[in-house]
């Protein structure tokens, strides 16, 4: 164990406090004694430029060696509090902050493995993060309760990981940077409850402004990105791009994740190697700017899934665009299943933005609600082989607008109270749908509602919004959820088995369906928590020893945390 503090001196030995060292470079470097497995703890306080390549850890093997900040005793910083709004505090865990946004290396992990970054604030920086592996091998690093602020001149990147596999990034919050928040280039890592925001546009040396353009950018495979949250906040000089797959990137997962203000895309997929990704109960909120594109298909992305999102008051519900960079078509075979669309401009946007003779072509929307839109389409593109099946659409004023046809087939949906008449097509209906409440946000179907068992098997996704399993009754319903037969607001996990109980840390779940939200609240009613249950488990380690209730889809369990 080694330490670092603004008291000490690199001539140090660095093992006890008293004796600590005076800079993070020279604990990193390859002239101090730190070796794979050791641990180096950093005191708080304003490190200045202080530019930290970390010069260990060179094989894969290497057992990992932690830098971690403290506040006054190692150890004592266990939760990260920062939100938006805050800045960087060096009285709070240790910044390295060179003070000037043209200058600073930040932190360089370049060849090296199994390093962990904790408690560490960097602003006001050229650089931020830079993590990057020559050989393509696994880098193994985790970075928790790193705060990234003002980063960049002109166009940088807050974080970058390039050919750089399995890391781990946990509750990162980066505010401001000029190109990018993330640049994931490698594979299989995790970026979980990581926050990007931004609202600044910098005047640059062309005499135009510029600000983030790109705040999660994701180029490798088989990533996994949950429980985050991305904010453009205000007109700024650049679109935005909230949470982007591109490249060549392949079976990648963004659940749980809300992005807002994003005119380039809040959710979007682009270049036709992005194939076979998902984004999962993800939420695209529009905001002050009114060209906000929720779901975005662009460049020939193909073979990918929207399952249970939500888009509210963005101008586009579904956007699919081309700038010719990579295919001449926009995209095809992508699916949006049970997906909520609502207080949109255009529900359905086929894009003129530039090449708009290529096409739209065989793409589904099924078990989809649009509630609450100008125009059903922006029809501005050719488009073949589309199809909108056991979809509900209620409440749209106009039918197109733009110089082209919609050539989607229309099948068992229904069209209700819309300012057109119901399209052509099999099976489809006009009758009030008897949504539960929808000024309450609520679209469960009511008992005696025309789309319960009415719809069809054909592309109808194999779970509802909630994950419930299609069919319930004799029949597939229409819209985004399925009916239960125990009630409205209920359905068949009322046998959930959780286990242990009484628990210490995680307890299990069976006949439970996967990505359920849950909520726990004390015997007296007080909020605790709420999130997704992953994979039939859930950490409660962090709780304090009692008695507290857990609410999943309106079950209420008692749970004991020993």
């Amino acid at each position: 164990t080694y330490y670092v503090s603004l008291s000490g001196n690199d001539t140090n030995n660095g093992i006890t406090e008293d004796a600590a060292w005076r800079t993070i470079s020279y604990a990193a470097s390859s002239e101090s004694p730190v070796s794979p497995g050791d641990t180096v703890y950093i005191k708080a306080g304003d490190y200045g430029m202080d530019d930290v390549f970390i010069d260990k850890n060179y094989a894969p093997s290497d057992a990992r060696i932690s830098f971690i900040g403290y506040q006054n005793v190692p150890g004592d910083i266990t939760d990260f509090n920062f939100a938006y709004g805050d800045g960087v505090d060096a009285s709070v865990m240790p910044l390295i902050n060179p003070g000037d946004r043209t200058a600073g290396e930040g932190i360089n992990l370049v060849d090296i493995y199994s390093i962990t970054l904790k408690n560490i604030q960097i602003a006001n920086s050229l650089s931020g993060i830079y993590i990057w592996n020559s050989n393509l091998t696994n880098s193994n690093h985790i970075l928790e309760n790193v705060f990234l602020q003002n980063i960049g001149w002109e166009y940088a990147t807050a974080l970058t990981i390039n050919k750089g596999n399995y890391n781990t990034l946990n509750n990162v919050l980066i505010v401001n940077a000029t190109g990018a928040g993330m640049d994931i280039w490698g594979n299989n890592n995790l970026i979980e409850n990581c926050k990007v925001y931004s609202n600044e546009s910098q005047l640059i040396s062309d005499g135009s402004y510029t600000s983030m353009d790109y705040y999660i950018a994701l180029k490798g495979d088989n990533n996994v990105i949950r429980d985050c949250y991305a904010e453009r906040d205000g007109n700024l000089a650049d679109n935005g791009h909230g949470f982007e797959i591109k490249e060549n990137g392949q079976n990648n997962l963004i659940v749980n994740c809300t992005v807002k203000n994003m005119n380039a895309g809040c959710f979007s997929l682009r270049w036709s190697g992005v194939q076979n990704n998902e984004f999962r109960n993800c939420h695209a909120l529009g905001g002050i700017s009114d060209d906000v594109a929720a779901f975005l298909v662009r460049e020939g992305a193909s073979y990918n899934r929207f399952n249970a999102c939500t888009a509210d008051n963005c101008q586009a519900g579904i956007r699919f665009i081309l700038n010719g960079e990579d295919a001449d078509y926009c995209g095809h075979n992508n699916r949006f299943n049970n997906c909520l669309i609502t207080n949109s401009e255009w529900a359905i946007d086929l894009n003129p933005y530039e090449f708009n003779n290529a096409p739209v072509n065989d793409n589904i929307i099924a078990n989809c609600v649009i509630d609450q839109a100008n125009y059903l389409f922006n029809c501005d593109r050719p488009n073949t082989g589309n199809q909108l099946v056991n979809s509900i659409i209620t409440n749209v004023n106009n039918w197109k607008m733009g110089d082209n046809t919609p050539n989607f087939e229309f099948n068992y949906s229904d069209f209700y109270t819309n300012g057109f008449s119901i399209p052509t097509g099999t099976g489809n209906i006009s009758d009030n749908p008897l949504f539960v409440n929808t000024s309450g946000g609520d679209y469960h179907l009511q008992d005696t509602s025309p789309c319960i068992d009415s719809g069809t098997a054909e592309n109808a996704p194999s779970t509802d919004f909630e994950g419930t399993p299609r069919p319930q009754g004799a029949g597939f319903d229409r819209g985004i959820y399925e009916y239960q037969t125990l009630g409205i607001n209920d359905f068949s996990e009322s046998s959930i088995i959780i286990f242990p109980n009484p628990t210490s840390g995680k307890i299990f779940f069976s006949n439970l369906y996967l990505y359920r939200q849950y909520n726990i609240v004390s015997p007296t009613g007080t909020f605790v928590e709420s999130g997704t249950i992953y994979d039939n488990e859930l950490d409660l380690s962090s709780l304090k020893s009692g008695v507290y209730y857990l609410i999943i889809h309106n079950h209420t369990n008692l749970i004991i945390k020993k």
